[in-house]
């Protein structure tokens, strides 16, 4: 029980970090404007001369979205998209085999291949994101030197620490963070909100904050204290929806054993 106890608690300094990571997260985001440039690119790309940028970009102006409505479009909807672009008849050759098909069926032709482009876009951003969240992650827990082995071997040792953690789980599983990891409000609150978090974790949870032991810990654990934050790192890199569901499920197992153990004595 009392392992079981302290590898809940070391989730609850997990799950804390990863909200850390994705507040920064939603900052640069918004700084970079990353969905919109790789929607871009996914037209420019897939669309080539057949369908350019400024085309795509005018024809959402004009229904009042950006391009990265584009996400959220199926095959259907960018099919309709394309009867508000006038096109140049260079663009439409070479679309279809058949030289005497209608405008139409060479829109039909184009939106055809919009699937496979919203696809790739997929692809592209998740592995961007991913990228993303594992350096963020090691930025932050070196930072930090939020080591696993050693804020694991913490707990073990100081049961209370750990109790109170596991006592905070089902107010932190319920706690509102973002679900996708996107502010949609403008940059400033956008910061103004990822600060906050910030500080009100780190706050929270002081023991996250050992920079001031990384002298030791490299002096005295030369193996042990990179290892254990490179595995944080990719541990926290992992986001915070999935750290809130295991924690749900931990604390649930707790929940249970808890009402087991009482009922039995």
């Amino acid at each position: 029980m009392t392992t079981f106890q302290t590898l809940l608690a070391l989730v609850v300094f997990i799950f804390a970090l990863s909200v850390i990571v994705q507040a920064v997260q939603e900052v640069i985001k918004s700084l970079a404007n990353t969905k919109a440039n790789t929607m871009a690119q996914m037209v420019v790309k897939f669309m080539g001369t057949h369908l350019t940028l400024a085309q795509v970009q005018g024809a959402l102006e004009k229904r009042g979205l950006d391009i990265t409505a584009l996400e959220n479009f199926n095959k259907d909807d960018f099919r309709s998209l394309l009867d508000g672009i006038e096109f140049l008849d260079p663009q439409l050759q070479g679309i279809v085999a058949n030289a005497d098909a209608t405008l139409d069926q060479k829109k039909d032709n184009i939106a055809a291949s919009y699937d496979a482009a919203r696809a790739s876009f997929q692809q592209a951003y998740t592995a961007k994101n991913k990228i993303f969240a594992v350096a963020i992650s090691l930025v932050i827990v070196f930072a930090l030197n939020a080591n696993l082995i050693m804020l694991y071997e913490e707990l073990a040792t100081d049961q209370v620490m750990a109790q109170a953690l596991v006592t905070k789980a089902t107010v932190q599983v319920n706690s509102g963070q973002s679900g996708n990891g996107i502010c949609t409000k403008s940059l400033t609150d956008c910061y103004a909100d990822s600060r906050k978090t910030i500080t009100d974790t780190l706050v929270q949870y002081p023991p996250l904050v050992r920079d001031a032991a990384y002298r030791t810990d490299f002096h005295d654990h030369p193996v042990s204290a990179p290892v254990g934050l490179i595995l944080m790192a990719l541990l926290v890199s992992l986001g915070a929806p999935f750290w809130n569901d295991i924690l749900k499920g931990l604390t649930g197992v707790n929940n249970a054993l808890n009402s087991g153990g009482k009922q039995s004595s």
